[in-house]
């Protein structure tokens, strides 16, 4: 675990699956990806989950999907989302589902659907005349792959000691949503990094 600040922070492992590990393009369901973080304070923690959903990572394009057959990676459409705060009159909720506890020694699962979309999306063509797809619609029926966590992602820069109620309503009043969103210096602790890079490639296949 690597962290920032001087004090000690919570150490969170994580590790990841796919199931099944082979897709059909022409049969559902798709296979799930799953995250598993798991906690390994002996107290539980809650988490601001933005940058640990396997949906988000996928569309911004940071896993690496390695092609064996044809030996060359799959080039992805990249998607950056907005991040931009709106007017100050504007009111910004508190995103309630990004708050998770994780509780001591007991793995929290994030899921996603992990297969080529029924209505792909168009391939981009880009300079130097190859395609680019965005996340699994680039898959080639019989070709095999290799699924690698990639760079970019697995920082938890809000968290906070508790569970969720009490987290989200600390003796001051309810936490704000646009602070939540958009004040990135305003964290009751330093962010955690958890080590993602050292996550194991996961051997996929897909068929008709």
């Amino acid at each position: 675990m690597e962290t920032t600040g001087e004090a000690p922070q919570p150490e969170i492992s994580v590790t990841w699956s796919l199931e099944p590990t082979t897709h059909s393009f022409s049969k559902d369901p798709s296979p799930t990806l799953k995250l598993h973080l798991t906690n390994h304070e002996n107290r539980p923690i809650t988490i601001y989950n933005e940058f640990l959903i396997p949906s988000v990572v996928l569309a911004e394009g940071h896993f690496v999907i390695f092609n064996y057959t044809s030996d060359k990676a799959v080039d992805q459409i990249k998607t950056r989302f907005c991040d931009f705060p709106p007017p100050s009159k504007v009111h910004v909720p508190l995103r309630e589902q990004l708050f998770h506890t994780l509780l001591p020694g007991e793995p929290t699962v994030f899921t996603a659907t992990f297969g080529r979309s029924k209505m792909p999306s168009q391939p981009k063509l880009t300079d130097s005349g190859t395609t680019q797809s965005r996340g699994v619609d680039g898959l080639e029926i019989g070709h095999r792959y290799g699924l690698r966590p990639g760079k970019g992602w697995g920082y938890i820069r809000w968290w906070e000691y508790g569970e969720k109620d009490e987290v989200m309503n600390p003796p001051g009043g309810r936490l704000d949503g646009r602070e939540m969103a958009y004040s990135r210096k305003k964290t009751p602790h330093p962010g955690i990094r958890v080590h993602v890079e050292a996550l194991p490639e996961i051997r996929f296949e897909c068929v008709e």
